[in-house]
């Protein structure tokens, strides 16, 4: 049985070895890290993926950073997010042709956004895009890219989104039956309260 062909163009071994890469690092995360109240021009998360993407760089002489694009504080199931819409205008521009992430959940949480720019996106801007964490190099390895483990890693992303938005609902709402348990109790006890 015969795999699906990649969608990333397959170049000879030579070519390999020479292109440069200009490349575009993107790091997410979806809430600000509280440090136990302190104010922080960025999270702890984002300070780590910053750390393992340069060390990703250092690593490969034919990387070199354009620029990075943060976006601390933004969900990843919306793709609407500025750092994003930067980095896809500079892809426009011809700017990049490489964009790197820690994993994918960085890229995003939409099962369907995702695969749409790994399958369709990218490739048709011929952008090489690595995924460390998950071991995905479109050009590299352009097999990976279109392994099943990708679209389960990106559902397992998109349901951890569903999940943590229910589990979120669902303390928000045992806090407000606390309130109004709480507040009908002292109500109740200021009614009840012999009067001199």
């Amino acid at each position: 049985m015969a795999g699906r062909k990649s969608k990333y163009s397959s170049e000879n071994s030579k070519t390999k070895m020479d292109k440069v890469w200009s490349v575009a690092l993107y790091i997410r995360l979806s809430q600000e890290d509280s440090d136990n109240g302190e104010e922080k021009s960025e999270s702890n998360s984002i300070t780590s993926q910053k750390a393992l993407l340069n060390e990703f760089i250092e690593e490969h002489d034919d990387l070199i950073i354009y620029d990075i694009y943060v976006d601390d504080g933004y969900t990843g199931t919306d793709f609407n997010r500025p750092g994003f819409q930067k980095l896809l205008e500079d892809m426009r521009n011809g700017n990049i042709n490489c964009v790197i992430v820690k994993d994918l959940s960085r890229l995003g949480r939409n099962y369907i956004e995702v695969g749409n720019y790994i399958e369709q996106i990218f490739p048709l801007f011929n952008i090489r895009f690595i995924a460390i964490n998950d071991n995905i190099d479109s050009f590299k390895n352009p097999t990976s890219t279109n392994t099943i483990l990708v679209p389960f890693k990106n559902l397992i992303n998109d349901e951890y989104c569903r999940d943590t938005s229910i589990k979120i609902r669902s303390a928000l709402n045992g806090r407000k039956k606390r309130r109004r348990i709480c507040w009908s109790i002292c109500s109740l006890w200021i009614y009840k309260r012999p009067r001199r």
